[in-house]
């Protein structure tokens, strides 16, 4: 057995790939997203967004909400 340097290497990059590929998977506030970015427009706080999603059945942590609001909106 011979060790082939360029296919060890695009063997260790195919691994690469497959280990750092991104997994995007909706968040559960993207359903409400007009309804966020329009109430944290409208002076509302981050916990506040959290308590209206609580009232519809949407149960998550105000840092959920913080980070969501901070790249959506």
């Amino acid at each position: 057995m011979t060790f082939d340097l360029n296919k060890e290497i695009e063997q260790l990059n195919e691994l690469k790939k497959l280990r750092t590929k991104k997994r995007h998977k909706p968040s559960k506030l993207d359903k409400y997203q007009y309804q966020l970015r329009k109430l944290y427009e409208n002076g509302n706080t981050k916990a506040d967004l959290q308590l209206w999603l609580a009232k519809r059945g949407v149960k998550v942590h105000w840092t959920t909400v913080k980070r969501w609001i901070d790249k959506n909106a």
